[in-house]
């Protein structure tokens, strides 16, 4: 046998097999204070733990590790990454861009508001304006909500009377405040 290959030989059999079990148990509770300090919810900790425990399995046995414990935390670092990483993809996935989404209100804007309130002041001005009559079978038309032969029976004209006087009142209404009545 050459001499390099039987000191290596000497020198791994030398060399402690690591027990994760026994690295564990001994370096656990140091583990889950480190992982509650990194961790922004102190409660993934024990998760953390347990994925690291489960990748640190496959240094079962080993000789080649210098520093198991070393190891063991820098594994959970990379699961601590990893668990952070797919907690802000989860949380970006919920979320929609601003860009993405038509903000409507029902409750009309205040500029909405004005115009409306100028607009019916106007309409009011406009029907006050009509002749007698023409007010009379508009108003019963619109506000008392009445058929035109309703109206012309309550009125004693003809419902060819009313056509062209709600027909006067509407022309009146629109050249005032134009179409957006």
């Amino acid at each position: 046998m050459d001499s390099t290959v039987g000191a290596l030989t000497d020198h791994v059999l030398d060399q402690p097999r690591v027990s994760i079990q026994e690295i564990i148990r001994r370096h656990h509770v140091a583990l889950i204070k480190y992982l509650r300090r990194r961790l922004s919810i102190a409660e993934d900790a024990e998760d953390v733990a347990q994925e690291t425990y489960i990748r640190m399995m496959r240094y079962e046995g080993s000789t080649e590790l210098n520093s198991p414990s070393a190891m063991l935390f820098r594994i959970a670092v990379n699961v601590a990454n990893d668990h952070g990483r797919a907690a802000v993809a989860r949380h970006s996935k919920r979320h929609t861009g601003i860009d993405d989404v038509e903000l409507t209100s029902e409750v009309p804007s205040a500029e909405r508001e004005v115009l409306a309130s100028q607009t019916l002041d106007l309409l009011l001005e406009t029907i006050e304006q009509l002749p007698p009559k023409c007010k009379q079978v508009f108003l019963l038309s619109r506000a008392s909500d009445m058929t035109y032969p309703e109206i012309a029976a309550h009125c004693g004209v003809s419902v060819k009377t009313v056509e062209k006087h709600i027909s006067r009142a509407i022309a009146a209404c629109l050249e005032k405040v134009g179409s957006s009545v």
